[in-house]
């Protein structure tokens, strides 16, 4: 917390100056006991006084140095944890690909199917994406009941996962789509955040059923992979302060059905 010190390490501080005094104070008792005996014993007693003077002056610099230490260097160390020095590095900012994926008019296939039934399919559709999230090297951030957030460290990964999950999914009877982007996230604990994630989840949102949209960054990216992408255009995601270039990777079970309708558009006289 900015300008405050937390209460466990003053009381950190204060039990350590109390040890300090504690042990001044027995040198000091020490001494007089000392000057006492040599007092007593006629021993030479200018000798004697200067050693222990010499102890004396040495305990107190430990402890002066001490209290410098904890009003000068616990407030130093707070400066860097807040944020105040110029030079910190922002360690809990890292470059990831993010994916979403939504199972489309999830609303509808409840009042279709009933809870029970519903239950059941959503724990199957789980049990599908957790397994190809695995294969690809997912991580598996938050999953949101009727669709999860992961990330990964290659963008290919991210979309064969996507369109894994949509071909795995499309056998349940309920359709899939995800979006793909690649940006600088935040971690907190088991959490991210940032307008990278925000991103994908907007192309998610206006994905077409069975597809997964990711965003030009995400494409240039990839190139070399052997992925080809279809182009959406230029979109204004709600939000986002510019337009972002949306492409799809569609599902094999997409590109079959396509293939097959332009098949037979063929054949027609």
């Amino acid at each position: 917390m900015r300008g405050s010190v937390p209460l466990r390490w003053i009381e950190e501080a204060e039990a350590r100056s109390a040890r300090d005094i504690a042990r001044l104070n027995q040198a000091e008792a020490r001494s007089r006991d000392g000057v006492a005996s040599t007092m007593r014993s006629g021993a030479p007693l200018l000798e004697r006084l200067r050693g222990l003077l010499h102890r004396l002056v040495w305990t107190s610099v430990g402890l002066l140095s001490h209290r410098i230490g904890v009003a000068v260097g616990v407030p130093a160390r707070l400066a860097g944890a807040s944020g105040d020095s110029s030079g910190e590095v922002d360690a809990d900012r890292v470059l990831v690909t993010v994916l979403i994926t939504d199972i489309v008019e999830s609303t509808k296939r409840v009042a279709e199917i009933g809870d029970r039934h519903w239950r059941e399919l959503l724990d199957r559709h789980d049990d599908a994406a957790r397994q190809q999230l695995k294969r690809f090297g997912g991580r598996v951030v938050n999953n949101r009941g009727d669709g999860f957030l992961a990330t990964f460290d290659s963008p290919a990964r991210a979309v064969r996962c996507a369109t894994a999950i949509a071909e795995t999914i499309t056998g349940l009877g309920i359709s899939v789509r995800s979006g793909v982007h690649v940006g600088e996230i935040y971690l907190r604990r088991d959490e991210i955040s940032g307008i990278a994630v925000h991103i994908a989840a907007r192309i998610a949102a206006i994905a077409n059923p069975g597809e997964a949209f990711v965003s030009k960054t995400v494409r240039d990216l990839t190139i070399g992979s052997g992925l080809t992408f279809e182009d959406r255009g230029i979109h204004q995601l709600r939000g986002v302060p510019e337009e972002i270039h949306l492409y799809a990777m569609r599902a094999a079970a997409g590109n079959a059905s396509t293939t097959c309708r332009r098949g037979l558009a063929d054949e027609r006289p």
